[in-house]
C-alpha cells in the first residue's frame, strides 16, 4: 500500500509540472504580444512609476540615469526624451541605432529613421513621434486628428500627452532586431598574428 501511494504521489507531481508550465506560459502572454503592444506596454510601465526630475528642471533622477544606459554615448544633465524612447524601444526588443546602441539626439533619431526607411508620415501605435526638438511614443491614434503619446521630459516628467496629428514632423516605425556586433565590441587585436 505504501508503494502504491508513493507511485500515486509521483504521478501527481509529474502531472503538476506540465500544468505549472502551462500557467507560466499564460502569464507570459503579454511578452509574446506584437512589437507595438510591447513598446506601448514598456512606456506605460515607466509612466506608472511617476518618473520626474529631481530637482525639477535638473534633467536628473535615478530613472533618468537608467534611461541613459540605453544610449551608448549619453551625457548627464541633458534633455532626456531621446534616452527615454531608446530605453523603451530596447525594453520592447527593438533597440535604436545601427548596432542597437541607442540614440539620444532627436535629430539623429529622425535621420536614422529616414536612412533605414522606417520614416512614416502617418502615426501608428508604438511608433516614435518626432517633433521639432522632442520625441515620444505613440500610445494610440484617436480618430483622424489626434494622437496620444507617452513622452519623457514633457514638463520634466514622463507624461501622457494628447496632441494634434499635425504637430509631429513624422514617425519612426520600429522593427524587432537582433543587433549586429558593434565594431567597438570586437577585440582590437583580433586580426593580428602573434
Amino acid at each position: 500500500m505504501t508503494e502504491a501511494m508513493t507511485s500515486s504521489a509521483i504521478a501527481r507531481r509529474l502531472l503538476a509540472v506540465p500544468l505549472a508550465l502551462l500557467a507560466v506560459a499564460a502569464l507570459a502572454t503579454p511578452a509574446q504580444a506584437g512589437l507595438p503592444e510591447r513598446i506601448v506596454r514598456a512606456a506605460r510601465v515607466e509612466l506608472a512609476q511617476n518618473v520626474h526630475e529631481m530637482p525639477d528642471g535638473s534633467n536628473e533622477a535615478p530613472a533618468i540615469r537608467r534611461y541613459r544606459t540605453a544610449v551608448r554615448w549619453s551625457s548627464p544633465r541633458t534633455a532626456w526624451c531621446g534616452y527615454f524612447v531608446s530605453y523603451v524601444a530596447g525594453e520592447a526588443g527593438a533597440p535604436l541605432g545601427e548596432y542597437g546602441e541607442g540614440i539620444g539626439a532627436v535629430g539623429e533619431i529622425r535621420r536614422w529613421g529616414k536612412r533605414t526607411k522606417r520614416w512614416r508620415t502617418r502615426p501608428h501605435k508604438g511608433n516614435i513621434a518626432v517633433f521639432r526638438g522632442h520625441v515620444g511614443i505613440v500610445e494610440r491614434v484617436v480618430g483622424s486628428n489626434w494622437i496620444v503619446t507617452i513622452e519623457g521630459n514633457h514638463s520634466n516628467r514622463v507624461a501622457r500627452v494628447w496632441r494634434s496629428r499635425s504637430e509631429p514632423r513624422g514617425y519612426v516605425r520600429l522593427h524587432p532586431v537582433e543587433p549586429a556586433a558593434a565594431p567597438w565590441d570586437e577585440p582590437w587585436d583580433s586580426g593580428l598574428a602573434d
